[in-house]
């Protein structure tokens, strides 16, 4: 084709400014979503690592109380990021005759561990509830 004297020649050889462009557009936008879907993936391996943390904490306040001496108690305080709090109360139940050896007959109570500790958004809490023997205060 001619153009005034100039002679044009279509070429089908390369990619055109215009499918350059698109492609760094869909290339842009598939490398903010895989960014983003990384982003998530860090935070939410941090939160678990704190959930794991709070468990291991509560866990541990509850094997260091496997019997109480107050019918009534609550103790509390803090641990790196978390705050904890045991409280004990009488448990409810009728009969505990059927129950192994050394807990025939003695009184129960329940113990609740509550761990709270700081989230991005608002804090996060988890607590953790079991029973445990009702012991004299020996003196």
């Amino acid at each position: 084709m001619k153009a005034r004297g100039a002679i044009w020649v279509e070429s089908k050889a390369g990619f055109s400014l215009l499918e350059m462009l698109v492609a760094l557009v869909i290339l842009s936008f598939s490398l903010g979503a895989l960014y983003q879907g990384a982003t998530r993936a860090i935070h939410n391996v941090s939160v678990a690592e704190q959930y794991t943390r709070a468990v291991m904490l509560a866990e541990s306040m509850i094997a260091s109380s496997s019997y109480v001496t107050a019918e009534r108690a609550s103790i509390s305080g803090e641990f790196d990021i978390f705050t904890w709090e045991a409280r004990f109360w009488p448990a409810e139940i009728l009969d505990n005759s059927e129950a192994q050896a050394p807990l025939k007959g003695q009184p129960l109570q329940y113990l609740s561990v509550t761990v709270t500790w700081p989230g991005r958004e608002s804090d996060r809490q988890l607590e953790l509830l079991t029973v445990v023997p009702l012991q004299e205060h020996e003196e």
